[in-house]
């Protein structure tokens, strides 16, 4: 096993200023110290990306807090790299291919950078692409006076049966996000109802019957559902409150920020786009995340869902556990980076052996397509983790290594650093556990 390297202590930057706001970050001497211990030793260097870029859990920098997110990416993790010459250079094209609500985009804006992401999850595109266009503060208080001037309980936006609606919302909140949702699409386009859109679904959970401590809705029951249902907020304070503060975040945005582009699928990227000259991203885990799952109730009231189903949306996505008997029956494999490791899965579970070889095949596929988007002399940076399969460990991280090494590219720099807290649901079930390490690796595009 690799010995890891522990990086020393960091230097203080620009006191006086608040670090959230810092738009000058220079990582150069840092990163070089880094490349330098692994190049010396070709060991993964043990990091504490909390410390190496100095910024507390959750922050409020510019537009991240603009919606909950699960299993979102360490905002200190893209904004190192971004800020290291070594990576890049200025005004950088910069893309993530597992974009998810957009923390890679985000920091890319305010580098300097030009961004562009993928997602198969809609409502991912939705915040992202919210969360990475500047407009103006007086068009969108504007807006948002009439939005609310314009609710009519008379009028009403319907919901797309995705899941029980009266499962997860109580009547008289039925009624309001509906009318509320309705005001907005009638009295809003273009960029500003995609904000309004997704200022209206980060209310949607905390209006919900679903635990709040949870990334995916579970829901409450006896004493702690009456305790939550007493202390629901207005739907109409909400909402205002929610697009006043995202509104706030959305003017510390550069003012030239126009968006980015998003594509739907990190396996069929348009070869029409412009090559990335960095690509940071954390792919999906095997069966470690249900993003569409956790996204339910919101796909639900915007009918993100084509033809409203769920399980048709969740095929979509890398790392997904849903699959047919029949899909999985012959116990026949095709992934030959862990032929022992799916092998001995499908002696205690056919299921999960066959879970693990499609999502290898399936990140090869997307390897295929990143590789292709990457510029020659390109870096990327993967950063994830190993899970448990069966109560076996399953080595993610080594096993992308391989690929995009057989893809052609050549490995600079592995860092390991320890997840405190990012909202992952690892512990699925009796044989899985937390993801506790991951390892962020940069690649080069010869």
């Amino acid at each position: 096993m690799d010995t890891c390297l522990t990086y020393g202590p960091t230097s203080v930057v620009k006191a006086g200023r608040p670090f959230r706001d810092l738009t000058d970050w220079n990582f150069e001497n840092k990163y070089g110290w880094l490349e330098s211990q692994w190049q010396r030793l070709k060991a993964p260097v043990e990091v504490n990306f909390r410390e190496l870029v100095p910024l507390g859990s959750g922050v409020d920098r510019a537009t991240h807090l603009f919606h909950p997110y699960p299993a979102k990416l360490l905002l200190n993790i893209p904004l190192f790299f971004l800020n290291a010459r070594q990576v890049t250079s200025p005004n950088s094209r910069v893309f993530d291919p597992f974009c998810g609500s957009g923390t890679v985009l985000v920091e890319a804006m305010l580098s300097g950078h030009r961004a562009a992401g993928a997602d198969a999850n809609p409502l991912a595109r939705l915040i992202a692409r919210a969360k990475t266009r500047f407009i103006p503060e007086v068009d969108l208080m504007r807006s948002l006076q009439i939005v609310l001037r314009e609710i009519n309980p008379a009028k009403t936006s319907g919901f797309s049966p995705v899941v029980k609606q009266e499962l997860w919302f109580i009547p008289h909140v039925i009624s309001d996000l509906s009318a509320l949702l309705d005001s907005i699409r009638r009295t809003c386009e273009g960029n500003i109802l995609t904000f309004m859109e997704a200022c209206f679904s980060s209310c949607v959970k905390r209006l919900s019957t679903s635990d709040p401590r949870l990334s995916v809705p579970v829901r409450l029951k006896g004493d702690a559902l009456n305790s939550h249902l007493g202390n629901l907020p207005d739907v109409k304070l909400l909402f205002e409150k929610t697009a006043r503060q995202n509104i706030a975040r959305l003017g510390k945005l550069p003012e030239q920020s126009c968006g980015c582009e998003i594509e739907e699928d990190a396996r069929r990227l348009e070869d029409h786009q412009s090559q990335a000259d960095v690509i940071i991203t954390s792919p999906p885990y095997a069966g470690a995340q249900k993003y569409v799952r956790a996204s339910s109730l919101s796909i639900g009231w915007l009918g993100l869902a084509p033809e409203n189903n769920l399980r048709d949306l969740e095929r979509q996505n890398i790392g997904r556990e849903h699959f047919s008997k029949s899909e999985y029956a012959s116990g026949e494999y095709v992934q030959d980076l862990a032929n022992d490791f799916i092998n001995t899965i499908q002696s205690i579970n056919p299921l999960r052996a066959h879970i693990a070889d499609v999502y290898l095949q399936e990140m090869t596929v997307a390897a295929d397509a990143i590789t292709r988007r990457l510029a020659n002399s390109g870096k990327l940076v993967l950063v994830v983790g190993d899970n448990m399969i069966c109560g076996r460990a399953f080595p993610t991280s080594a096993l992308l290594k391989e690929i995009f090494l057989k893809k052609g590219l050549s490995l600079t720099l592995e860092l390991v650093d320890d997840i405190r807290s990012r909202g992952l649901m690892t512990k699925r079930n009796r044989t899985a556990s937390t993801i506790e390490r991951e390892h962020v690796m940069v690649f080069q595009k010869e």
